[in-house]
């Protein structure tokens, strides 16, 4: 089981796709549904840091298709993400707080970037959504946003990989 992080995926969102050169958000959607299965399999945790979807049924429709075990924290364009039958069934689990430790995983994410968090001086990882950047050099702080991230999910052993290679 690997621990995969990304955030941003606007399923069903015409803006964001003509914005990352698509000619349709349906041309974008096939694109990440198929480099998320690349990347993920059955019984890996993906945990999505907001603003999965444009809409109810753009979320449902891509969310059909995705594998792995989705633990999502929503973020501004979620607030559609409860009525997601999936979510409803117990297929994949939405994150109550906006802000959650994973220490098992030495991790803690958010929506969106924070300047301090838990264990940041003891080496936690934290990941977020949004559109700030990565900065490793003031903690080890990681944007997941998919789009940064060749239209793919990021692997948390990626993330320590590259730690491990600036120390």
């Amino acid at each position: 089981m690997k621990i995969v992080l990304t955030s941003d995926t606007y399923f069903g969102r015409k803006l964001t796709a003509l914005e990352r050169g698509f000619n349709s958000s349906e041309e974008m959607d096939d694109v990440i549904i198929q480099n998320w299965n690349k990347r993920v399999g059955s019984k890996d945790v993906v945990i999505h840091l907001g603003n999965f979807g444009w809409d109810p049924i753009s979320s449902e429709g891509a969310m059909a298709f995705l594998e792995g075990n989705i633990k999502f924290i929503p973020a501004t364009h979620d607030t559609h993400m409860p009525e997601v039958s999936l979510f409803r069934m117990g297929r994949h689990q939405i994150l109550i707080n906006s802000i959650t430790k994973f220490p098992e995983h030495n991790l803690i994410v958010s929506p969106w970037p924070l300047m301090d968090w838990y264990g940041k001086s003891e080496g936690v990882i934290h990941a977020h959504g949004g559109t700030i950047k990565t900065d490793i050099e003031n903690g080890h702080r990681f944007n997941a946003n998919i789009g940064n991230w060749n239209l793919a999910p990021i692997e948390l052993d990626f993330l320590k990989e590259m730690i491990d290679l600036k120390n």
